[in-house]
């Protein structure tokens, strides 16, 4: 199954990363900066997910950011 969820990289610029922001009230754009990832990485770690500090379709599904 292919995903219609992009995943954001490092030094991208989405606007889902500022909702993203918005969700943990962190500062900033919408670029996918090394202290957010940081941040994703803790969460993602500490939901059983892989820790990589990108954003895709799992890592948005966490913060209620997918509707299915």
């Amino acid at each position: 199954m292919i995903s219609a969820v992009p995943v954001v990289l490092e030094g991208q610029v989405h606007p889902l990363v500022g909702r993203v922001r918005e969700r943990l009230n962190v500062p900033g754009g919408n670029v996918l900066d090394r202290p957010l990832m940081e941040m994703l990485r803790g969460a993602q770690q500490a939901n059983g997910l892989p820790a990589h500090g990108e954003l895709d379709e799992q890592t948005l599904d966490l913060f209620g950011l997918i509707a299915y």
